[in-house]
């Protein structure tokens, strides 16, 4: 599955816009099934937008699963770094 995040929300620039995203993508990722979230024709995000749409899959399942059925796409390093960022620190308060 691939979701191109414009083309579900205007904007990637607010938790309600993550909101949007996490709920096409929670049920896929929770049954373990590959999900490309395609952030095409975006050029940043903040942390409100990430933290709604990818980090709280970590309350559906672990870090582990997330990173091995997530796949991002069309991304640009500010945002590919602040996933990262956001994922390390998950996986660092588990072990």
């Amino acid at each position: 599955m691939v979701i191109r995040i414009l083309d579900h929300v205007e904007h990637a620039s607010s938790y309600e816009d993550g909101d949007a995203i996490f709920k096409l993508i929670s049920a896929p990722i929770s049954r373990g099934e590959d999900v490309v979230v395609s952030f095409d024709g975006i050029q940043a995000v903040p942390s409100a937008f990430i933290n709604a749409s990818l980090v709280r899959l970590a309350e559906l399942t672990t870090v582990g699963e997330i990173r091995a059925h997530l796949k991002i796409a069309q991304s640009t390093r500010q945002i590919n770094d602040l996933i990262r960022s956001r994922f390390d620190f998950l996986a660092n308060m588990a072990s």
